[in-house]
């Protein structure tokens, strides 16, 4: 379990990096393309040790159990991070390096981003937090709790540095919320499908379907359980 808590850590902490002034050091002295591609290979090389911490390490205590219908709630929890991770990834991202183009050629404000402005990353949150309720173990609370953590703080200091240094920036961040759907009930945001686009939407739906059909195969546990 010590190997978990060191690879898990690991993972996190690397995560805070991009949100320090050492960021901005680093890319002045490698540039953006080196800096990108070795914090790219050593996010891989932490998420890969957590993994095989994770498949060492004993479940230890068990912390929670869920009520049966909890299976059901998780699928529509999965398939909502489905559609926000992909819907997140499929459109142009202001929170993705080259975001201040993005803001200059479009209205980054609709679709996917009307529900959060971070949607890839409550996407991997939240399917986080619904293997970590499933396991409910010292185990699960040690992974999915670093990889929840680092999505959401991760994100949420990101929003600092951006609203500092990427013009258009405190616009987007204005008609847009960090918690989904908060910008569409304040009034802030309205949600189109349109934007959004059906096609997004559908692809998440048969990522979903597909991550359900092969989970015993890809983890060894069915997915609903």
């Amino acid at each position: 379990m010590n190997g978990l808590l060191a690879a898990s850590s690991a993972f996190f902490f690397l995560h805070l990096f991009p949100s320090t002034p050492l960021r901005r050091r680093s890319v002045a002295i490698a540039g953006e393309g080196v800096y990108s591609a070795v914090f790219s290979i050593l996010s891989l090389a932490a998420l890969y040790w957590a993994v095989v911490e994770f498949n060492a390490a004993s479940p230890g205590e068990k912390l929670l159990s869920m009520p049966v219908w909890w299976i059901w709630l998780k699928a529509g929890l999965i398939l909502f991070a489905s559609i926000l991770l992909v819907g997140g990834l499929l459109t142009p991202n202001p929170s993705s390096p080259g975001a201040e183009k993005v803001l200059e050629k479009r209205d980054a404000s609709g679709g996917i981003f009307a529900i959060t402005r971070h949607p890839v990353m409550w996407g991997f949150a939240i399917w986080a937090v619904a293997h970590l309720l499933s396991q409910g173990t010292v185990r699960g609370l040690l992974f999915f709790g670093a990889l929840a953590a680092t999505a959401l703080i991760g994100s949420w200091l990101q929003q600092r540095r951006k609203r500092a240094t990427v013009p258009g920036w405190a616009d987007f961040e204005a008609r847009t919320s960090f918690i989904p759907f908060a910008a569409i009930v304040d009034g802030r945001a309205h949600l189109s499908f349109a934007p959004l686009g059906w096609w997004r939407v559908a692809i998440g739906v048969a990522v979903w379907a597909a991550a359900l059909h092969f989970h015993a195969w890809i983890a060894g546990v069915p997915a609903l359980r």
